[in-house]
């Protein structure tokens, strides 16, 4: 199922000109606690300091026994890739751009699903998935579960992408406030995952971006160690994206490491 949330219609949009330049940074760690890193992440179209229009991101926080949860984020960002490399055209419009990013993590799904299915120690395993397609001005997401994408503007560090989790329905039906969340027995506890089930319901989204946004893509093993108060403030102090995104794993380890962290961040410029 395709749910499409276009809110961010709304922003107002840079006319200043077609051109912009990407500052990114990226890190990822397996955290204090974990033996091997289950995250996965892939960029492509953007470099530091590099100008240009269009690019994508993958990011992939796996789950499952005997290793299966790295299984499980490799074949997303690899199916995901692959799909986007072969499809994407330089015309396509909005709703083709949609499509095509729902589909790619589709194929994804299937194939961790039939791998799951075919493959004893593979059974049960799964992942979260952010697909994030940056195209002149416009933002389009493709998620699942919940890693989480922000755009930072302004100084105000903005959720975009809704996570996929018991906790969150909790919060949303009214039952638990969202202070009662950070702590709650159940907050790692997804309800859904690439490769859980045959079919999957996808969140899309579709935002306008302004000069010096910053997009935040990030596993749980950030958000989970740290304050939105905490990363907006290390934003604030350096404009090195790379070495701001190496402090933020840092101190998620800092505070115990409980997980796998990944994080990557771009920086727009008109």
């Amino acid at each position: 199922m395709l749910r499409v949330d276009n809110s961010g219609e709304k922003m107002q949009r840079s006319q200043k000109n077609n051109r912009q330049i990407i500052r990114l940074g990226a890190f990822t760690d397996k955290g204090k606690m974990r033996e091997i890193n289950e995250d996965n992440y892939y960029i492509s179209g953007f470099d530091y300091e590099y100008q240009n229009e269009n690019g994508y991101i993958i990011i992939a926080d796996g789950m499952g026994g005997h290793n299966a949860g790295e299984v499980a984020s490799q074949i997303a960002v690899d199916e995901i890739r692959k799909y986007i490399s072969e499809k994407y055209q330089q015309a396509m419009t909005d709703e083709e751009i949609q499509n095509m990013i729902h589909e790619s993590l589709v194929k994804a799904n299937s194939v961790i699903f039939n791998r799951s299915n075919d493959n004893k120690q593979c059974t049960g395993m799964g992942t979260t998935a952010i697909l994030c397609v940056i195209k002149s001005h416009r933002l389009y997401i493709a998620h699942v579960g919940d890693s989480r994408v922000y755009i930072i503007r302004n100084q105000i560090l903005n959720q975009i992408t809704t996570d996929h989790s018991i906790v969150e329905e909790l919060v949303n039906s009214g039952s638990i406030t969202r202070e009662e969340a950070e702590n709650h027995p159940q907050k790692n506890v997804i309800t859904r995952a690439l490769g859980a089930e045959e079919d999957i319901e996808i969140d899309i989204y579709l935002h306008n971006l302004e000069d010096k946004d910053i997009i935040l893509l990030c596993t749980d093993g950030l958000t989970n160690m740290l304050t939105d108060e905490e990363i907006i403030s290390e934003f604030s102090k350096d404009e090195n994206i790379q070495l701001t995104i190496e402090k933020l794993v840092k101190m998620a380890n800092d505070k115990g490491g409980l997980d796998n962290i990944t994080a990557i961040a771009l920086k727009l410029q008109y």
